[in-house]
């Protein structure tokens, strides 16, 4: 079974919904099951118009074998280009970055690519305590302090936590193990199988 979704369309329900109607199991789709177009229809793109940039200039492209639209941008003086892609189904280039998908992208991020803005990394971090969870049996074999783990966490990154390490959290029982509040990076496995941070784009 096919589900398709229609929340990027762009005006192209009644195409989707004559692909309904055709015998689904000679649909293409990729390898996560999104639907493949035949190319007898294409996505209307989102064109932005960089009207304070004359220096830039677009094409636009469609795909004769699927419903995939490009949108190339160009900066003429400096060369630089970059394609923003609309599709519902995967490619490589999107998710190495050589292209743009054109239903997650911004102005802002068109504009880097092309020169125009600087664009600097904010990684999203949370604070963590290094803790234990100890069983009922345990609790009483360990000191509690008057502080609870939520309030351990409001005194702040780097607060210094050395009088309550091997002691509970009051009413938990989280063994405390570590001497001070840290901040960590918020991270994610690539399809690459590497570790990369979590965080946004602030653009100048």
């Amino acid at each position: 079974m096919i589900f398709i979704s229609l929340r990027h369309t762009n005006n192209r329900a009644g195409q989707l919904l004559k692909l309904c109607k055709k015998d689904m199991k000679t649909a293409k789709t990729d390898k996560t099951g999104n639907l493949i177009g035949d190319g007898s229809w294409n996505i209307d793109p989102t064109v932005y118009n960089f009207c304070n940039y004359p220096q830039i200039s677009n094409t636009i492209s469609e795909s004769e074998s699927t419903e995939t639209t490009y949108v190339r941008y160009f900066n003429n003086e400096n060369g630089k280009s970059i394609t923003v892609r609309f599709s519902w189904h995967e490619n490589n280039a999107t998710k190495f970055g050589d292209q743009l998908n054109g239903f997650a992208t911004s102005e802002n991020e068109v504009l880097f690519h092309l020169g125009l803005k600087n664009r600097f990394f904010v990684p999203y971090t949370y604070l963590s305590i290094w803790t234990r969870m100890v069983s009922k049996k345990e609790i009483d074999k360990y000191e509690m302090i008057n502080l609870t783990i939520k309030e351990l966490y409001a005194l702040g990154k780097n607060s210094d936590l050395s009088a309550f390490t091997g002691k509970l959290a009051k009413d938990s029982n989280f063994l405390i193990l570590g001497d001070k509040v840290t901040e960590q990076v918020s991270t994610k496995t690539n399809i690459l199988g590497g570790g990369v941070q979590l965080g946004k784009y602030i653009y100048e």
